[in-house]
């Protein structure tokens, strides 16, 4: 006989059976096609892997609160002339379903980012709250294509912003913040990219008004590729501060430090702030590998100074992402925002705890005692056969009568 006090642990690796697989539509009696089937990006997440997801955004947003970023819930769906406007929001229309409102008969937009809500909840509804203010959030939303590295147009999204600040300081704290989260969340070996997508305009300085559309188109293709021969063959005067800063890019922070002292005012600035984000951090985050590629100009459309992305051992493609912005009401602000599909790929299935059959007869006010001690529970059906139902139900064990302990089965 099992003790009711050890059968937890003797059984912690025990699981449910699988309750259904993503399975193709096929044709069932009544001749019904497609009742299963889902458009492509949209798909079921079941048990274990449903409560493994809420718990792992849960584990996020409780670190972003331990940093003061209080939480708060935007809608689903918004009218488009909000959802959509300057800033975040108009960088992401393109990603943006819209439909038509049959009551107010307005045009309204199914978020594909929460930014652009919490944007616009600053600067209306909290307006009058003190800067900086800080804010969390976690929710699905929905996007028109898939990028390229995720399948999937449903995603859940959590993360955090602080308007009102985009300093320094305050972009190491979301940073700090995020990662410290994805740890709490069960992701281990988390790498850092940090970036300053204009960088390069700032480098080309009134070049780039001038530049010839072809040339330009160039230029940018071998910033982007870090091709520093093909930037060599353009006749562009930036060209080798632009090869320079490539060159220099990487873990270290020394070479482009020492790059600083040939820049113009404005770039030495921009430049010797992300060294300073970088540093600290380093300091911070010991176990956190840092890449500095101050010409990445890859991420968000909006982002205004430093940006960074966050990506861990074995998962392809970034994790999280962020940087400074300035929301459509023209107020400083930095933000997260996490990924939590790519972040559940990450963590090791659950096991699901032991469960335990409470035989019908015994009444619910033994099976709520199991309950109120911390043990999950299958409440028995009326006039069944009661090991039977425990074992097709995936239960490890069973109670017969109140006055004995649980049966292994």
């Amino acid at each position: 006989m099992t003790s009711s006090d050890d059968f937890d642990a003797e059984n912690s690796a025990a699981t449910l059976p699988s309750i259904a697989p993503d399975m193709p539509a096929s044709k069932n009696a009544k001749g019904d096609t497609d009742k299963g089937l889902l458009p492509a990006g949209l798909s079921d997440l079941l048990a274990p892997q449903a409560q493994q997801d809420a718990d792992a955004v849960e584990a996020v947003l409780s670190c972003f609160s331990q940093f003061g970023y209080q939480r708060i819930k935007p809608p689903l769906l918004e009218f488009e002339t909000g959802l959509l406007a300057d800033g975040p929001g108009a960088a992401l229309a393109d990603q943006t379903f819209r439909l038509l409102d049959p009551i107010s008969r307005r045009m309204m937009g199914l978020r594909s980012d929460m930014t652009a809500q919490i944007a616009r909840i600053s600067g209306t509804r909290l307006a009058s709250r003190p800067r900086p203010l800080r804010l969390a959030y976690g929710g699905d939303v929905m996007r028109v294509v898939p990028d390229v590295l995720n399948p999937e147009r449903q995603l859940v999204q959590a993360g955090a912003e602080i308007i009102g600040r985009d300093d320094e300081g305050a972009v190491v704290e979301i940073i700090l913040a995020g990662v410290l989260g994805l740890q709490k969340a069960g992701i281990k070996n988390v790498t850092l990219d940090l970036g300053l997508p204009h960088l390069a305009e700032v480098l080309l300085g009134k070049e780039l008004a001038v530049m010839d559309a072809d040339i330009k188109q160039q230029l940018f293709a071998a910033v982007s590729n870090r091709d520093i021969s093909a930037l060599a063959s353009l006749p562009i005067a930036a060209a080798q501060k632009l090869a320079d800063v490539m060159t220099a890019s990487g873990a270290s922070t020394d070479d482009l430090r020492a790059l600083c002292a040939d820049l113009d005012m404005s770039a030495a600035g921009k430049l010797d702030s992300l060294l300073t984000v970088a540093d600290t951090l380093k300091n911070l985050l010991p176990d956190v590998a840092i890449t500095l590629d101050p010409l990445d100009m890859q991420g968000f459309g909006y982002h205004t100074s430093i940006s960074f992305s966050l990506f861990a051992k074995g998962l392809r493609g970034a994790i999280a992402k962020g940087g400074a912005y300035r929301t459509g009401y023209n107020e400083a602000a930095v933000g997260i925002s996490v990924y939590m599909e790519r972040v559940l790929r990450g963590l090791t299935p659950p096991d699901a705890p032991p469960f335990v059959y409470i035989s019908a007869t015994l009444g619910f006010d033994v099976a709520l005692s199991y309950i109120q001690r911390g043990r999950h529970i299958v409440f028995g059906s009326e006039g069944a056969d009661e090991e039977a139902e425990a074992r097709a139900l995936g239960c490890q064990f069973i109670v017969r009568d109140a006055a004995s302990q649980p049966e292994p089965l």
